[in-house]
């Protein structure tokens, strides 16, 4: 593996643990030392992918923002308005079945 590739595993795996902890306890309530234990990096190395912990919520919101419009592009199939619709709102509640509406 090249120190890109697992930069980008570091990153991808920092991004994913900050968002569970934001969105479980708060962006208040989840400190930067909370991120470090939970995805086991050391601390320069997450700050070296995230230079605050602003930035990293902003990563986080960019790639829920990413996620969304990729969930809206698969939801949104049909050649009928109607039929879109239904799609979108079957795929809606799909997913938030499967979360159970957890998090905050």
């Amino acid at each position: 593996m090249n120190a890109s590739t697992k930069g980008e595993i570091t990153k991808a795996r920092v991004l994913q643990t900050a968002s569970r902890l934001i969105n479980e306890k708060g962006f208040c309530n989840t400190s930067i030392n909370d991120i470090i234990q939970a995805t086991g990096v050391k601390k320069g190395n997450l700050y070296f992918h995230f230079p605050s912990k602003e930035d990293l919520s902003l990563a986080i919101l960019e790639e829920a923002n990413n996620q969304f419009v990729a969930f809206l592009s698969r939801s949104l199939q049909g050649e009928r308005p109607l039929e879109r619709l239904a799609n979108l709102f079957d795929a809606v509640f799909e997913r938030h079945s499967r979360t159970l509406f957890v998090g905050g």
